[in-house]
């Protein structure tokens, strides 16, 4: 049985113009790297070339089971392929649909779409968060400048360190949960993210259960 959560009425009433929305795409394949972020971009690229010159756009990691063999993930029919893009790009990414890409695992087609809303939470997570820094320390001071930089004050902690290989070296951050947003403060981060690197997977969040219950693990 699901329990009653008071937020679930408020973000009902909640409205806000969305600037950006989510695109999620089925996946055939066999493996992806664990270390795919940049690989895969430049295959995103081949076919949809504006990417590049989209700073707000955002293309998650791709989360698979580990295969156990180099570094890889399996790829099944649960794994998707998920850009964050501004509204208008929508048509634009249908030409996705049956493309092949190789992040450097084997091929993988890129299937069906589905157009997901974007929506709020008082607590968000990013898997990966590049703020230019390892130093946690550093890091977080950095992350929370960023968010004082956008009118938002909230809490900040910090998670495992990631790393992704890029041709300028090797990035490392962290994961990266806020809480204790408003809505419309959630709303803010969800649409610009945080740090670097956003089209290699990093700064972008979504929504996660309540940090008392993280705390309570």
């Amino acid at each position: 049985m699901r329990m009653y959560n008071p937020e679930w009425e408020a973000i009902k009433d909640f409205d806000y113009p969305a600037t950006m929305t989510e695109v999620q795409f089925d996946l055939a394949g066999l493996e992806i790297p664990e270390d795919h972020g940049h690989a895969l971009y430049q295959e995103l690229c081949r076919f949809l070339p504006w990417l590049a010159e989209t700073p707000e756009a955002g293309v998650h990691s791709v989360h698979g089971a580990p295969s156990g063999r180099n570094a890889n993930l399996v790829i099944n029919r649960r794994v998707k392929l998920v850009l964050r893009i501004p509204v208008e790009r929508v048509k634009d990414v249908e030409a996705l649909v049956g493309k092949v890409v190789d992040a450097g695992a084997g091929p993988i087609t890129i299937g069906a779409l589905k157009v997901r809303r974007l929506a709020p939470s008082r607590t968000l997570y990013a898997h990966f968060a590049d703020m230019g820094s390892e130093d946690e320390a550093e890091f977080l001071a950095r992350a929370k400048a960023e968010l004082e930089a956008m009118g938002i004050q909230c809490g900040l902690m910090c998670g495992k360190k990631r790393h992704l290989t890029t041709p300028a070296g090797q990035v490392v951050g962290y994961s990266l949960m806020l809480y204790d947003l408003t809505l419309l403060q959630s709303m803010q981060v969800i649409e610009r993210g945080l740090g670097r690197h956003r089209v290699y997977g990093c700064g972008i969040f979504v929504p996660h259960k309540s940090i008392k219950e993280v705390v309570a693990q």
